[in-house]
């Protein structure tokens, strides 16, 4: 095409295409159109492809103006941007400057983010740490217990609590006499005493209630305080003194399942004794620390590559995975305050980046995943998910390039994790999975 354009750099990864287009690519364009709709229109007293070629004008130059401004334009910015080699990651937006015609140019504009141009860190140079766990007798007899505490009976008592109780209360906290966001809570139930993972605020809190529900009768009231931790993410409160009221309305005491044949039957093992469902729980517990070490290594090297790269993302590609989050979180019927917003923004962003540096390994190391791979994946599974999900994969490309994407994910970790150093830490499988 007889064109000329100049790129400007503008904001960031911003980037503007001036484009002319000259005059005679239109008019060639324009007879080219003209002489479709001379062969193909119909118009009353005219045979087809004899209507005469100013009656065709007459009726149709408006619509071939249009198609030959669309034409040239999407050609041209093609030809443009394929020969400035801009590779854009955001849809452009135009603004027509002349329009085209047989006596003038078409003059456009065209803008629109581009990749960032940036060259992956060595991979060989990551270092990350892997658990090294055995699983051991005790380490089985623990997750027995846990299985066990699963399906514990809870009976109601009259007496004293005690380590292991369960409890049911209404609790209401006050600063200063004054409440504040989330301060109360009926029919709020925990086990005294029982392990929970979180933050210094909620491992402190719950210890305060096990502190305080412990020798105590149903239907008891009683007043504690609580220092919320300085760092804690709720400003509002953070650092203060919270005054709890509570009132214990059940207390439950909880009688553990025997490990006998009808125990075992539950998780559909007949005619067995206790060390056949040992045997079984210990197969599980190698297939649960294989997926949480795949996990794990997936994480560590996911944020080494974050942390070691560092560039400048599109802004569209941002706004667009914010709003994907977004809606994610809103479709779980949470509500999204300038807090939560912020952490959203956090999450897209580092996904942007990471998905922009899975590109460029991808691109580097000529990774593919193909259908059959997709499929060979599929056959992993039971034979009735099998079933399903090959119809979903052959109905819904979207599906299946989920699956591939997915695929390509784990070869780029695999690759990496065969590259870099890796450095064994020895823990217990509980410290793992949980």
């Amino acid at each position: 095409m007889n064109i000329s354009s100049k790129v400007n750099n503008l904001e960031g990864l911003k980037r503007s295409l001036s484009i002319t287009v000259d005059k005679n690519e239109y008019i060639d364009e324009f007879n080219k159109g003209l002489g479709k709709y001379k062969a193909s229109a119909k118009i009353d007293g005219f045979r087809a492809g004899k209507v005469p070629e100013n009656i065709i004008i007459k009726n149709y130059k408006d619509r071939i103006h249009s198609d030959v401004m669309n034409s040239l334009v999407e050609k041209s910015l093609m030809e443009s941007l394929t020969e400035n080699k801009l590779d854009t990651a955001s849809p452009p937006t135009l603004s027509i400057d002349q329009v085209g015609s047989f006596d003038s140019d078409l003059i456009f504009k065209a803008e629109f983010e581009i990749y960032p141009l940036f060259a992956v860190k060595n991979i060989e140079d990551i270092e990350i740490e892997q658990p090294d766990v055995e699983i051991n007798d005790p380490d089985i007899d623990e997750v027995i217990k846990n299985i066990q505490k699963q399906h514990i009976k809870w009976e109601e008592k009259k007496s004293e609590s005690k380590s292991g109780d369960k409890i049911i209360l209404d609790y209401k906290g006050s600063i200063g006499g004054d409440d504040f966001e989330n301060n109360k809570q009926d029919n709020f139930t925990f086990v005294i005493d029982d392990k929970v993972n979180g933050d210094a605020a909620t491992t402190g809190l719950f210890k305060a209630f096990y502190d305080n529900t412990k020798d105590e009768l149903p239907d008891s009231e009683k007043s504690f305080q609580y220092k919320m931790p300085a760092d804690f993410s709720d400003k509002k409160i953070a650092g203060k003194i919270i005054d709890y009221k509570i009132k214990i309305k059940n207390v439950y005491e909880g009688m553990l399942p025997k490990l006998d044949e009808e125990f075992y039957k539950k998780f559909g093992i007949e005619n067995s004794d206790y060390e056949a469902f040992k045997d079984n729980v210990s197969k599980y517990m190698k297939v649960e620390l294989d997926q949480k070490m795949k996990s794990i290594i997936s994480a560590a090297v996911n944020q080494k590559l974050l942390d070691q790269n560092d560039f400048e993302i599109p802004l569209h590609m941002l706004d667009t995975e914010v709003k994907n989050i977004s809606a994610q979180y809103e479709g779980m019927q949470q509500k999204i305050d300038d807090k939560v917003k912020s952490e959203l923004d956090l999450i897209a962003r580092k996904r942007v980046k990471l998905n922009l540096i899975y590109m460029k390994l991808t691109e580097e190391h000529k990774l593919t995943v193909s259908e059959k791979d997709v499929y060979e994946f599929i056959s992993k599974s039971d034979p009735a998910t099998q079933e399903q999900l090959i119809q979903k994969a052959k109905e819904d490309k979207n599906y299946l390039n989920h699956i591939k994407n997915k695929l390509l994910e784990d070869v780029i970790i695999d690759l990496i994790a065969s590259k870099c150093s890796i450095k064994k830490i020895k823990k217990r499988f509980i410290e793992v999975v949980n």
